[in-house]
């Protein structure tokens, strides 16, 4: 998860096929990967999540626990409590 939230750092989401590899990743590590994905710029949230749908659901249960709740920035919280 360290080498995924460097990633993000580094703006993983500007090459492309990087940022391939790095959803398949995070889709398939889940729900360790979800503190990663919540890590991400609200429009490329939004851009993971369109293109593996299966995560929005388990995201917006994780994001809806307590002690995540707290410490996730709203918007990300906003785009995820509808699902």
């Amino acid at each position: 998860m360290e080498i995924l939230s460097k990633l993000v750092s580094r703006q993983v989401w500007k090459m492309p096929k990087l940022w391939v590899g790095f959803l398949k990743c995070v889709s398939q590590t889940r729900p360790h990967s979800f503190h990663v994905l919540l890590q991400l710029p609200p429009s490329q949230l939004e851009s993971a999540l369109s293109k593996h749908a299966n995560l929005r659901g388990p995201l917006a249960t994780y994001a809806n626990q307590a002690n995540t709740k707290t410490s996730l920035p709203r918007l990300p919280f906003v785009m995820l409590q509808f699902y």
